[in-house]
């Protein structure tokens, strides 16, 4: 994308959201300058179909970094990972159907895989609150390594 096909950019997304500029220069130099590293390796026409989207459900302007995720998400076909307590129900759901002998094909999203990978045997027995917890942290510190990797900007030249 080109500066001034951000600048396009930023100022639908002010307009869409009944928003104004900064006045002074300085501040929306700023601006354009954070818009401008996270958004800037991205196609124009992707990044405004991104940001069309999340303009229809979203009540508060989007932030740069949400317009990345969600276009990166549309040009690669990734669905939204699960929330952690809906990967801890989907989780509870796997190992009772292992721990009674049922065999249910369950389609796996990669953070709960690589959840049940990191927690080991120890996966097994988990059930109770404390667990969900444990659970919870881990699964939340997969998805942050997964997101860095996916959604970080490359290098600008």
């Amino acid at each position: 994308m080109t500066r001034a096909e951000l600048v396009k950019l930023v100022e639908q997304a002010f307009a869409t959201y009944n928003q104004n500029l900064p006045g002074d220069e300085d501040k929306l130099k700023t601006l354009y300058a954070a818009w401008y590293d996270l958004l800037h390796d991205l196609e124009y026409d992707v990044a405004k179909k991104a940001f069309l989207r999340l303009a229809v459900t979203a009540q508060f302007l989007p932030r740069p970094g949400e317009i990345r995720r969600v276009a990166i998400n549309m040009a690669k076909g990734i669905p939204q990972f699960d929330d952690a307590l809906i990967a801890w129900g989907k989780f509870l759901s796997i190992i009772r159907n292992v721990n009674s002998g049922v065999v249910e094909q369950q389609v796996v999203q990669q953070p709960l895989s690589e959840t049940i990978k990191r927690l080991g045997e120890a996966a097994l027995g988990m059930h109770t609150n404390s667990d969900r917890e444990a659970f919870c942290r881990i699964y939340e510190a997969v998805l942050t390594s997964m997101n860095e990797a996916l959604y970080a900007p490359k290098e600008q030249q």
